[in-house]
């Protein structure tokens, strides 16, 4: 590439990135952090008609006419929307943002690889993404369980933005079976009744950092948040301050690994240990 005075600009690396259509802090989240070296291009997971857009039938799916509590057994009711059917829109989304030829794409989203329960679902799923893009992929729960072991991890604490249900018997199963010993996995209060995505980013950072010591265990090395459209990213350095556990959210690890990938080992201040560690 040619500069106006004839020279040649050093190439910037990119990121592509799959977001919930719900999801308003991942972007925001991966502007704050990255380096200007790098750039970072979104698209949009359709989950459905949330916001102001006239109401379609054939996106009424996400609906869900139950109550709180019997959606608090069911895989489909991730605070209103099926999985599944954002899922659907993966592949789109992976070859959309491949036309800007980015050194590397992620799923930015928590439940909609873990909902499943276990490893392989969401390893399906950064496949799926590589085989429509023709690019390397990673999701947002491998990105964690790569910083766990990047960490030193063992025992795991979760507390999330999700039902009690889907944490404890979707989320734990599978960091269990990726290797680590998981005390406890427990939702915010008001979350465990809540049927709308856009519900999640409405809790605020002071929140997190009050809920989270409640339900830590001492014995944890490290705590888990769980939830990219959760403002956990904002939480980490002063919950491992005031804990003096490593403490990793989503959004933080899925930074730090796509990162990583493409070649950058520079320490990132103010935003926790793992970020620190990039070496």
């Amino acid at each position: 590439m040619q500069t106006v005075d004839g020279g040649v600009m050093a190439a910037t690396k990119r990121i592509g990135a799959l977001v919930p259509a719900t999801n308003p802090v991942v972007e925001p989240d991966f502007y704050r952090v990255l380096p200007p070296e790098i750039t970072v291009h979104f698209e949009r997971m359709f989950n459905g008609d949330w916001a102001t857009q006239p109401k379609q039938s054939e996106n009424s799916g996400h609906q869900i006419s139950i109550s709180s509590e019997e959606a608090a057994t069911v895989d489909t009711a991730l605070f209103g929307f099926d999985a599944d059917k954002m899922n659907e829109d993966v592949s789109r989304g992976a070859r959309s943002l491949s036309n800007i030829k980015p050194d590397i794409l992620v799923y930015a989203c928590t439940s909609g690889t873990y909902h499943k329960g276990y490893i392989q679902f969401d390893r399906e799923m950064s496949q799926e993404m590589q085989l429509a893009s023709g690019v390397e992929s990673i999701t947002a729960v491998g990105s964690c369980i790569e910083a766990f072991k990047h960490m030193g991890s063992k025992k795991l604490s979760i507390a999330g933005p999700y039902r009690h249900f889907h944490l404890r018997n979707r989320l734990k199963p599978l960091l269990e079976e990726a290797g680590f010993e998981v005390l406890s996995a427990d939702g915010e209060p008001w979350m465990q009744d809540s049927m709308n995505p856009l519900e999640i980013e409405e809790e605020t950072v002071q929140t997190i950092i009050d809920f989270v010591p409640t339900v830590a265990k001492d014995e944890a090395d490290t705590i888990f948040l769980p939830g990219t459209a959760w403002r956990g990213l904002d939480a980490v350095e002063p919950l491992e301050q005031k804990l003096g556990k490593t403490v990793i959210s989503v959004n933080q690890a899925t930074i730090w690994l796509a990162l990583r990938r493409i070649g950058w080992t520079e320490p990132i201040q103010g935003f926790g240990s793992l970020l620190r560690n990039l070496g």
